[in-house]
């Protein structure tokens, strides 16, 4: 209380992060802590939810405000393999149902943005909105944005990359096309030469005679695309020759 007073706040503006480690000791000296912290009106989160020695007793136990998501059920929680997904939708539930608001931890790419949103989190955190920083840029980038801080980001969670240069065929809508493929992982690509590409286009990629995948784009930006195989591939398997009838030439055709 002495803090709150002599930073002139509100206590309602101060939120305190407890960890779950916390209730190793449950004395009734520590559940008479949080009651007469929440007396004060201070605001009390339950960091890292998830993981450690988590337990829903701890939500009867303790009067909090909210629940902090763990940030590894969030990074990647937009793969479709993933079960994170179902696991935050049910902390979701569980909190509204407990009138607690919910923050996702480690958001940093557009793609768990929009899933963290779909399933109705209150609050994100993480690096797609910025890192951490002083008051003076926090405020700095406040007033760059009138306010508002956009989210900046990949697309989506990128695994390790291998620089390439080689050209392929990609077949779509019964049309073939050649194409550069530029970076290339275990489950996409970056490709230059076809334009305007819509984003969810389906792809048929032709790497040499007997290695053609399917992809989906998932971005594209002016002669750039950046697509996602339907299922993992061995990157050396895709940097190898080059795709066939493709030597010695070099024009791009472009796709509409």
């Amino acid at each position: 209380m002495s803090a709150v007073s002599a930073a002139g706040i509100r206590p309602e503006q101060l939120e305190l992060e407890i960890t779950e480690g916390i209730f190793l000791d449950e004395s009734p000296e520590n559940l008479e802590m949080f009651q007469r912290l929440k007396r004060t009106g201070v605001r009390l989160a339950l960091d890292d939810f998830g993981t450690g020695y988590s337990a829903l007793g701890y939500l009867k136990k303790a009067p909090f405000d909210k629940i902090k998501i763990d940030q590894s059920f969030v990074r990647g929680a937009a793969d479709r393999s993933s079960m994170n997904a179902a696991i935050i939708s049910s902390i979701v539930g569980l909190a509204a149902a407990l009138r607690m608001e919910t923050t996702a931890e480690g958001v940093e790419t557009h793609d768990d943005l929009d899933l963290i949103r779909g399933l109705g989190c209150s609050h994100v955190q993480g690096y797609i909105y910025g890192r951490p920083m002083t008051l003076s840029e926090a405020l700095a980038l406040l007033r760059a944005g009138d306010g508002r801080v956009v989210a900046k980001g990949y697309k989506s969670a990128r695994e390790a990359r291998s620089r390439t240069f080689r050209t392929i065929q990609v077949e779509s809508g019964g049309h073939r096309y050649e194409a550069i493929v530029r970076n290339v992982s275990t489950r996409g690509a970056l490709i230059e030469g076809l334009w305007n590409v819509p984003q969810g286009t389906g792809f048929q990629l032709v790497f040499g005679p007997d290695l053609m995948l399917d992809a989906e784009a998932r971005w594209s930006e002016e002669n750039r695309v950046g697509v996602q195989f339907a299922k993992a591939v061995e990157i050396s398997a895709l940097i190898g020759g080059a795709a066939p009838g493709l030597a010695g030439r070099t024009r791009i055709e472009r796709a509409a």
